[in-house]
């Protein structure tokens, strides 16, 4: 299942949620997630009971990088798409991308049927941002790290540029712009309120406890 493009609800802030098993996934969903991330392969079961469960959930595989050699493991698990950390420039997306077509028709799957989400957290993909736009069509979404961004740069001055960047490469490359919040970082509801007002179509969140409990609205 190819997911839906998060443009397809532009007044609502969608929500992905990192979840590592069972606990956190039910975690995720009973705050009304609109789509989860999973860093390592799950049990076959637990995919099969979410994909019962929320037929309309979208599923996303985490990788460290375009040769990160989990990807055979984690496409075992049949993800809707992958979230690429840490992608320094659409050559990276390209890459993932081909690895990506070998492992569809190994699965007897469409070409193309895996969506890829980037991040960008490191100063590299921030000034090589404009080679994401065309990178591949398989590209959905572009976001930003500035957690890890930070840790680089050692102050927080540029984050402001980099995001304005990161929205500015999203809208040329035609997908989703998204913002990333990590553990332990306020994830209350007026931080998801600035991220959309920042121009972030979606939020990425690693702690399912702090997603604000919202009612679902069929919305997957």
């Amino acid at each position: 299942m190819r997911p839906a493009s998060p443009r397809s609800e532009p007044d609502a802030l969608r929500r992905a949620v990192v979840i590592a098993d069972a606990a956190s996934a039910d975690a995720a969903l009973a705050a009304g997630a609109d789509a989860l991330v999973f860093e390592a392969a799950l049990p076959s079961e637990l995919v099969a009971d979410l994909r019962a469960r929320r037929p309309d959930l979208t599923l996303y595989a985490a990788l460290d990088g375009p040769d990160d050699s989990s990807l055979d493991a984690l496409m075992a698990q049949g993800p809707d798409g992958v979230l690429l950390r840490d992608a320094r420039s659409g050559r990276d997306v390209a890459a993932l991308g081909g690895r990506l077509a070998v492992c569809e028709a190994q699965a007897g799957l469409p070409d193309g049927a895996t969506a890829i989400l980037a991040v960008i957290g490191h100063p590299l993909g921030v000034l090589d941002a404009r080679s994401f736009a065309g990178a591949s069509p398989r590209l959905i979404g572009l976001g930003l790290d500035a957690t890890a961004l930070a840790v680089v740069l050692r102050e927080t001055g540029a984050l402001a540029q980099a995001r304005s960047l990161v929205r500015l490469a999203a809208a040329a490359a035609g997908v989703a712009a998204f913002d990333m919040v990590t553990e332990g970082e306020d994830c209350s509801p007026e931080r998801l309120a600035a991220v959309q007002q920042n121009g972030f179509d979606w939020v990425v969140v690693r702690a399912p406890a702090s997603v604000a409990v919202r009612p679902r609205d069929g919305a997957g």
